[in-house]
């Protein structure tokens, strides 16, 4: 009867077990029962012989673990090859004490035993389909091994490692001279003009190109690099298996690109079509909107002046809208991978676009409360002008001195907002200035001054009339207040200097003396500006 072969390692056996152990490696036979081992699942150990996987080892007898049975078994092979000539591997059956297997031969050399406990559960393999497996690739190994021991085979194939190595280093040089070449001429890319969201990116083309050549040597040289290698490790028997994987990895790689690809087509064609529909739907309420915001759609339900943020705020519902719905079809969408980094996104987002939501927020209140519009004239605080937009985080200012000022919505809404231009009508904005005249003057002799100074001045309106009102009788002067209406409200500013002008040459040319600012005691003499002295040097006649 054939018995197994004790493990190198006996640390921890028994005494029965070690004695019968050897009394099986001297040939003999038990006189009395067969020896019974325990066997149970242990720690799988993978056995390799020359660079191939030959067979897992899952069964542990006694204390001798599947470790301690891959080491035993690659010096039995070490042990045979030094003996014979390595030829063929085969399978017997055989039996250790009470367990029955198969025992794994060279040149008829007992190597090592599978047993049925070897064989994995988990993949359902039997002992059978292990012991087949076993003993072919056992064969492939000892063939190749006989093949790099032959110099003839083996010169030939470092012939052709060569050959492959003097291609691989002309291909390198074709693409450093073609990369060296590309990087020094003048590409035609970068004389083109090319804008993205209207942001120009000549002056970035060329380090675009430059780096998208880089790139494009690297990768060509590193797949050039990457065939080269598993064509020389494929050449050589005792490499081949790395050559194989390396091949197999690529083919694999191309195959899930595809099958990718492939699968991927339904999906991103589903999508396609939700953007093409979703894209359709935008047009046709951006065309709406717009009537209505130029007047040519009049509804109930939206206005003019609110169409503009009614038309951005209904596109964005439809946008989220379409992706939610498209959101499931994307490719890769329900990945681990993809969740996590959509979660992540959305977890920047929040963080993040606090502020943002507020000056969104702020925007609809600016837009639906209507409190100002393209081309009114207005006051924000200090900032005073016409307004050139209202979007949808901040409003600009266009001031009379050409300055542009940008405010925040979410400013604008916690501020006081003058208007000049809203309720100006066919009558046109009014805009008022004071004046302080002593109580030896006639109230109705100040009256007819300060309209006849309104009369004079440019851009003041004669229909609605200058209209002077009397707002304080103060301890030394009454206040006079001058209100006149204006053709255009952003030229606020220039008409009150011209008014202000007028008031003092007409007040001037009647000898009238402005009180302002306050005084102390009334002087001798009444304090004005004969009309011989209005220009004074270095004032020219002439001068309004």
């Amino acid at each position: 009867m054939r018995s197994l072969s004790p493990a190198s390692s006996t640390q921890g056996l028994s005494a029965l077990t070690l004695l019968a152990l050897w009394v099986l490696m001297a040939g003999g036979v038990l006189a009395e029962e067969p020896v019974r081992f325990e066997v149970r699942s242990g720690e799988p150990a993978m056995l390799r012989f020359w660079n191939r996987p030959i067979a897992t080892l899952h069964a542990q007898l006694d204390d001798i673990g599947p470790r301690d049975r891959v080491h035993r078994a690659h010096g039995k092979i070490a042990d045979i090859l030094a003996r014979l000539p390595g030829e063929t591997a085969s399978a017997a059956p055989g039996t250790l004490g009470n367990l029955s297997g198969y025992w794994i031969r060279i040149d008829g050399q007992e190597v090592f035993a599978l047993l049925e406990q070897d064989a994995d559960r988990v993949t359902g393999q039997t002992l059978d389909e292990i012991v087949d497996r076993a003993v072919t690739s056992l064969q492939e190994a000892l063939d190749a091994r006989h093949a790099q021991q032959s110099l003839p085979e083996l010169f030939e194939r470092m012939a052709l490692a060569l050959a492959a190595t003097l291609v691989l280093a002309l291909i390198l040089w074709v693409i450093a001279r073609v990369h060296r070449r590309a990087l020094s001429q003048e590409r035609l890319l970068a004389r083109v003009d090319i804008r993205v969201g209207g942001i120009g990116l000549r002056p970035h083309l060329r380090t675009i190109e430059r780096a998208a050549i880089k790139l494009t040597s690297l990768g060509l040289g590193a797949i050039a690099i990457y065939f080269w290698l598993t064509l020389v490790l494929w050449l050589f028997p005792f490499t081949q298996p790395w050559g194989a994987d390396l091949a197999g990895f690529l083919t694999d790689l191309a195959e899930q690109l595809a099958t990718g690809v492939l699968g991927a087509v339904p999906g991103l064609f589903t999508v396609l079509v939700i953007i093409v529909l979703t894209r359709l739907v935008v047009q046709a309420v951006d065309g709406f909107f717009r009537a209505v915001e130029q007047g040519l759609i009049p509804v109930s339900w939206a206005a003019p002046d609110t169409a503009k943020a009614s038309r951005r705020l209904t596109v964005v519902l439809i946008w989220v809208f379409a992706l939610t719905v498209a959101y499931p079809y994307v490719p890769g969408s329900d990945s681990a991978a993809f969740k996590g980094i959509s979660v992540l996104l959305g977890l920047m987002v929040s963080l993040g676009s606090a502020g943002l939501v507020n000056q969104v927020m702020s925007g609809l209140v600016v837009a639906y409360s209507r409190a100002l519009k393209v081309g009114e004239y207005v006051r924000v605080g200090q900032t005073e002008g016409t307004v050139s937009d209202v979007g949808m985080l901040s409003t600009k200012i266009v001031t009379p001195k050409r300055e542009a000022v940008t405010v925040p919505n979410a400013v604008l809404v916690g501020s006081a907002i003058t208007n000049y231009s809203r309720l100006a009508g066919d009558q046109g904005a009014m805009v008022g200035t004071s004046v302080t005249i002593g109580y030896d003057t006639p109230w109705r002799q100040v009256h007819a001054l300060l309209v006849l100074a309104a009369e004079r001045t440019s851009g003041v309106r004669k229909e609605p009339r200058p209209l002077v009102l009397q707002q304080a009788l103060a301890d030394f002067y009454p206040e006079y207040q001058l209100l006149v209406h204006l053709d255009h409200p952003e030229s606020r500013n220039l008409v009150l200097s011209d008014l202000h002008a007028a008031i003092q040459d007409v007040f001037n040319e009647y000898g009238v003396q402005i009180m302002s600012p306050n005084f102390r005691a009334q002087p001798a003499e009444k304090v004005w500006v004969p009309k011989e002295n209005w220009h004074a040097a270095p004032a020219q006649d002439g001068e309004d």
